[in-house]
């Protein structure tokens, strides 16, 4: 039951590499933003289709996280080697943002012995922006508007991760807002209970 949004998942990890690889052979802008795009796409219908056949889990939500991380990473450096002045231009953006990422993550080891998978809302929201940015960068060579949304949305996102996390005494996945995980530890009182989705089974 969990084969066909498995398969989207490997799919997208199969664009890890192949955005290296275009990278690296400075393949067009346009195809680094199409395997991006495929990327994305596989990112939203994995969780459309496990919900549906009813296989949404725990374990398949982390792993699902995890590969989101081990794509965006490779988008990142992809794109800084196809455009290293972008890195220059936004080099300390990038370095606040990524501090915020793998603090959050080390938090979550520490204290959960797992990274979090709560696919929040401005997670979400980030991916698509995300899209955008590498798009801009991609066609034009150069960071804007678009890309500092990434930066800034990417720091929020990390911040309301990490307030769910201090909240919660047990992970959980699927928890859309730092309000909802207030709202979790309201209802179960000891902040450990299942809530809206207990995560005891990445991005």
């Amino acid at each position: 039951m969990t084969v066909a949004p498995r398969v989207l998942i490997w799919l997208r990890l199969a664009c890890a590499p192949l955005i290296l690889i275009a990278a690296l052979l400075e393949w067009p802008g346009i195809a680094l933003v199409a395997i991006a795009a495929v990327a994305l796409v596989t990112d939203y219908f994995d969780g459309v289709i496990a919900r549906r056949l009813g296989v949404d889990t725990a374990a398949l939500r982390h792993f699902d996280s995890q590969v989101d991380t081990v794509f965006y990473c490779a988008a990142g450096i992809g794109l800084f080697i196809r455009f290293p002045n972008v890195w220059h231009e936004f080099h300390v953006g990038i370095f606040v943002l990524l501090a915020f990422e793998f603090g959050r993550m080390l938090f979550e080891w520490l204290k959960f012995g797992r990274p979090a998978a709560y696919h929040m809302w401005s997670a979400k929201l980030w991916g698509l922006v995300m899209l955008f940015g590498f798009g801009e960068v991609a066609l034009s060579g150069r960071g804007g508007p678009l890309l500092l949304a990434v930066v800034v949305i990417g720091i929020y996102t990390n911040i309301e991760g990490m307030v769910a996390s201090l909240i919660l005494r047990e992970p959980h996945h699927d928890v859309p807002t730092w309000w909802h995980a207030v709202r979790i530890a309201q209802t179960r009182g000891t902040a450990g209970g299942s809530g809206i989705a207990s995560g005891g089974g990445l991005s």
